[in-house]
């Protein structure tokens, strides 16, 4: 048997190149000419399925907007498998940095401290972020607010990094 195959895989391989005496054709065993025969026909069943299937011509109407394009979608369905075109970091806005935040107003709530929201002004653009505990600002989420201080969490790639911040009284800030 396992004399047969090399027979065999030398056979094609020599056909495949050109081999054998000049003018005279390689004789290929019935068992390997008739598997050709039926991948051949295969391919080209596969290829008239491809030409003839689900797919439709380019619709050059819709590409010049004479009606809307419909573009394919995908979803990927399976309860106990990753999906495997979503990459394994998240990508995440970026949001503001710690260092470019000032506390403005802060509005606690001791009845309610989940109800309590302070806002931040970013003085890299002069955004303003009203926020309350648990809500994210790009790598930035707010872990707690008291009575006069907010305290903040960056994940910066894998490493946490926090920091609190506090209302200034009048009499702190410069003139």
């Amino acid at each position: 048997m396992r004399n047969s195959v090399i027979l065999a895989v030398s056979a094609l391989l020599l056909t495949a190149c050109g081999g054998g005496t000049k003018g005279t054709p390689l004789a290929v065993p019935p068992a390997i000419a008739d598997s050709l025969a039926k991948d051949s026909t295969a391919k080209a069943t596969a290829a008239k399925k491809l030409v003839n299937g689900p797919h439709h011509a380019f619709d050059t109407s819709a590409a010049a907007g004479a009606r809307p394009l419909v573009r394919e979608t995908y979803r990927y369905e399976s309860a106990t498998l990753r999906d495997p075109f979503k990459p394994y970091v998240e990508q995440v806005d970026h949001g503001p940095e710690l260092a470019d935040l000032r506390l403005v107003a802060l509005l606690y709530d001791a009845r309610d401290p989940s109800g309590s929201i302070a806002t931040f002004r970013d003085i890299a653009n002069d955004h303003r972020y009203t926020v309350s505990p648990g809500q994210r600002l790009g790598r930035i989420s707010v872990v707690s607010v008291t009575g006069g201080t907010v305290k903040l969490r960056m994940d910066d790639f894998g490493t946490m990094r926090d920091q609190t911040y506090s209302l200034r009284k009048p009499e702190d800030q410069k003139p």
